[in-house]
């Protein structure tokens, strides 16, 4: 007897017919999942370098700054947070990096669909001003010495029909949290 092995056109046909239906449903729960991944990241991320501003200010018992860098990486107060951020001691409150300030951390540009907006109504994220920096008791000031705080909304929007929310409020007496997927946190009061 003559037995033939291997798969019929139809045999095939159903199971790469399955196959497609299984990544139709598959898809779209993996990209809410890369996005995810990525607006947690870039919160963690953003959450280190300001608890890394103010435990360095603590340590050395002065100021340090963290400040958004310009598109070329330059820390600027008229940088971007997406274009990444700069920790440093601004030795003479200038806002600054100068050669005779200390450069701590210099964190890269965030991913492209990472969208990075101050909290509220204003257009600045922390008390109107788009910098973190803690004195050397660990309190968050503005440079001029009044109280620093408010926050920072990061949204990934890789998932476009769910995108990824992430607030960080900086409290009046320093402390970052992070408040997940609520676009309308004020972080009124840090």
């Amino acid at each position: 007897m003559n037995r033939s092995r291997g798969f019929t056109l139809i045999e095939l046909l159903v199971v790469v017919g399955l196959i497609a239906v299984m990544l139709m449903i598959a898809v779209p729960s993996f990209t809410s999942f890369i996005s995810n991944y990525r607006a947690t990241a870039a919160v963690n991320d953003l959450l280190q370098g300001i608890t890394l501003t103010r435990s360095e200010a603590l340590k050395r018992g002065r100021r340090v700054v963290m400040l958004p860098n310009l598109a070329n990486g330059t820390p600027s107060a008229s940088g971007s947070w997406a274009n990444g951020w700069t920790v440093f001691v601004d030795l003479n409150n200038n806002l600054t990096m100068e050669t005779t300030d200390t450069m701590i951390f210099k964190h890269g540009k965030l991913p492209s669909s990472t969208v990075v907006a101050a909290v509220g109504s204003s257009t600045l994220p922390f008390a109107d001003a788009n910098y973190v920096s803690f004195d050397g008791t660990g309190y968050p000031r503005t440079v001029a010495g009044s109280q620093l705080n408010g926050g920072v909304r990061l949204t990934d929007t890789i998932a476009s029909n769910t995108p990824n929310v992430r607030t960080i409020c900086l409290a009046n007496f320093g402390r970052p949290r992070v408040v997940r997927d609520t676009p309308t946190e004020s972080c009124s009061g840090g």
